[in-house]
């Protein structure tokens, strides 16, 4: 069948008129790439601009909030340390009961302290959108006193390898505070959600001390040094003393209870 060909418009004319339109159309080709271009990069402007103001926001919600900028999980169990003391000398009573059982944990928690040494791994994390700079670690001593001399007990050691190292005399740190310098070898920095281990090894040898962990640390592009500060499991301080010429009474462990192993004794 032969095509028709309508008098209002020749036949070719649609050939003419795209050979005509070719050349506007590889003009224009550039400008419309330009435009895309355009149009794509103002979108990933944008796109950054919501993201980062959103970010903004957050933060400073939190802030308002009062929720800390940097959260720890604090690990040192009680199981880990070599020996333990305590001011006073259990010779007699519930506490002595106690210990004789094998029940030696509520009292390590109510006043017992590890002796010369102990190792707590500190898990930071950072709660800002907006980076934290960990400047340093510390023990920050609560209270201080004489060694405790009055029932000492020992217990098997262990532990785990650290991951950024901070060693600690309280000894010195009590005499010389914040002059004896930073403690931590190099900054952390932390964003949401990011954690990172620190693991204190701290000693006495001198007196008795009360301490708790202290975190310094800028926020953000503040030059300004702030602090966190993070206790042991159920809110109450680490303990540490030094170890005592005699002890008024000592016990040993026997798996599963203690026994007393004799008064005045020499070392622990």
């Amino acid at each position: 069948m032969t095509a028709q060909t309508s008098p209002e418009q020749p036949a070719g004319e649609n050939t003419r008129e795209n050979a005509e339109e070719t050349p506007l159309k590889k003009a224009t080709r550039p400008l419309r790439w330009l435009g895309v271009t355009v149009a794509g990069g103002l979108a990933t402007v944008i796109a950054g601009i919501v993201v980062t103001g959103w970010s903004w926001v957050q933060d400073q919600w939190r802030d308002f909030h009062r929720e800390p900028r940097i959260s720890a999980i604090v690990y040192s169990p009680e199981t880990a340390g070599i020996s333990f003391a305590f001011p006073d000398a259990i010779v007699s009573g519930p506490d002595r009961r106690h210990l004789l059982n094998g029940d030696y944990e509520p009292l390590v928690r109510s006043r017992g302290s590890r002796i010369g040494e102990i190792k707590v791994l500190l898990v930071l994390r950072g709660r800002r959108n907006d980076p934290i700079r960990v400047l340093d670690v510390r023990p920050r001593i609560l209270s201080s006193g004489p060694v405790a001399a009055g029932t000492c007990f020992h217990l098997p050691s262990a532990g785990d390898s650290p991951v950024f190292p901070v060693k600690a005399d309280l000894d010195r740190l009590a005499s010389s505070g914040r002059s004896a310098g930073r403690l931590l070898e190099k900054n952390i920095d932390l964003v949401y959600g990011e954690r990172t281990s620190v693991e204190l090894t701290v000693t006495a040898r001198k007196r008795r001390y009360e301490w708790d962990i202290e975190v310094s640390y800028a926020y953000g592009d503040s030059a300004e040094v702030q602090r966190a500060h993070f206790t042991a499991e159920g809110d109450r301080p680490f303990r540490l003393t030094g170890p005592a010429r005699r002890y008024a009474v000592g016990y040993s462990s026997m798996i599963s209870y203690f026994r007393e192993t004799g008064r005045n004794v020499k070392g622990c």
